[in-house]
C-alpha cells in the first residue's frame, strides 16, 4: 500500500510505500503524517495555503490522528 498527496496546482508528494504486509493502523498512519506528509506540506506550502482532507478509514478517524491534524494541518 502507498500514500500519495497531490494538489490542484499539480504538486505531488513523492509516494510513501508502507512495508509489504504492514497494517495501516493509527500508529502507522500517524507516523507517516508526522514524519513524511507534514514536512512535505511545510516545505511545499510555507504560507499554509492548503486544505488537508482524508477519507473515513479507521486510521484517519482515530482521535490521535484527528487531534494531530487539527493541531498541525492547515484548514483541516
Amino acid at each position: 500500500m502507498m500514500l500519495v498527496a497531490m494538489s490542484s496546482d499539480g504538486k505531488k508528494m513523492p509516494p510513501y510505500f508502507f512495508k509489504p504486509g504492514e497494517k495501516v493502523d493509527t500508529a502507522a498512519y500517524y507516523k507517516v503524517l508526522r514524519w513524511t506528509v507534514l514536512p512535505w506540506l511545510r516545505t511545499t506550502y510555507p504560507d499554509k495555503n492548503y486544505t488537508w482532507t482524508q477519507d473515513g478509514a479507521p486510521s484517519h478517524t482515530s482521535k490521535k490522528v484527528q487531534d494531530f491534524c487539527r493541531a498541525h494541518m492547515s484548514d483541516f
